[in-house]
């Protein structure tokens, strides 16, 4: 049997009436239904002068710990030290405060190892109950509960929601953005532009003859050489992450941030000789024609848009398969 000191023995009687008066506070709240998450993880109780912390036990149980992986004291760090390391500072600066008497209550959530490895998430509530006359805490007491599968459904609902998006962008056919989303990144690039002093050349790029070869094929081939077009765009673009989307039938639009007109003529001849030399399902060779223009920092959206179109009407009506800048 542990033998204590006279002082020892003070500090545990004046604890153990601490504890007393807040469990018999606790099962007074708990009766009046105070407490909505009490079948969660419970409550737990941190004698602060001697750094006992008292606990329901389904707090260790949840990270994999049983009673006799407990030592028979526990004190507040066996549960502080297995927070997640980016996490910890945030936690530990919200209880110092508390402490401090700077904010009123902690209320946070941190990512906690389980025995195994694995990690959960806690919300947990703390308050400082007891203060001695100088301020400084001596009981506290919280509530603490698992959110893990809240946090892991809200991580998964916030990916599909990021897929939707995406798929909201994107169109069907050629896997590059709809007309839409790519008017709002020309609107953004050309902003950026402006703001940040940086050249922006815009290319509208068209299928020659388009419209006769859905006449001569049909749908699904002609749709065939929208896709492998838009396939030789992307391929061409990506290395450098400009921007490029359908803008309606057969004609695309490429935003080439950071990029001069002339730079912007070398990609275009690169997608117009590809898409040349590439075998379609049809029985004709493919061409593109190719307009661009380099923003205007006084220009509006729709002035730039203007000018780029007529650019590639000229392309066409000069007999396609050409740039014009």
């Amino acid at each position: 049997m542990q033998e204590y000191t006279k002082e020892e023995l003070i500090l545990q009687m004046t604890s153990l009436k601490r504890l007393n008066k807040e469990l018999l506070v606790a099962l007074q709240e708990t009766e009046r239904l105070e407490f909505e998450w009490t079948q969660n993880l419970g409550q737990w109780f941190w004698d602060f002068t001697l750094n006992e912390v008292t606990f329901n036990p389904l707090k260790a149980e949840a990270i994999g710990y049983l009673k006799e992986d407990l030592p028979e004291k526990v004190p507040y760090h066996f549960f502080t030290d297995k927070i997640h390391p980016d996490d910890i500072d945030e936690v530990m600066q919200l209880m110092t405060d508390h402490l401090k008497g700077e904010i009123p209550a902690w209320n946070t959530k941190y990512r906690i190892q389980a025995k195994d490895g694995s990690w959960k998430v806690y919300r947990d509530f703390g308050k400082v109950t007891e203060r001695n006359e100088q301020g400084a805490p001596l009981f506290l007491k919280g509530i603490v509960f698992d959110i893990t599968q809240e946090e892991q459904e809200r991580d998964q609902l916030m990916v599909r929601n990021q897929n939707l998006s995406k798929q909201m962008k994107k169109d069907t056919l050629t896997s590059l953005y709809n007309r839409t989303a790519v008017t709002v990144e020309l609107a953004k690039h050309a902003n950026h532009s402006k703001k940040y002093d940086l050249p922006l050349s815009v290319m509208f790029l068209k299928i020659d003859k388009y419209s006769e070869y859905e006449e001569l094929f049909g749908v699904v081939l002609s749709e065939e050489i929208l896709k492998v077009t838009g396939q030789i765009i992307q391929v061409a673009i990506q290395e450098n992450r400009h921007i490029a989307g359908r803008y309606r039938e057969s004609v695309f639009l490429v935003l080439l941030n950071d990029t001069k007109k002339e730079e912007a003529y070398t990609l275009a001849d690169t997608i117009r000789q590809t898409v040349l030399e590439t075998l379609f399902d049809v029985p004709k060779h493919v061409s593109v024609s190719v307009g661009i223009s380099e923003f205007n920092k006084e220009e509006t959206i729709s002035e730039l848009v203007n000018n780029v179109s007529k650019k590639l009407v000229t392309a066409v009506k000069n007999g396609g398969n050409q740039i014009i800048m």
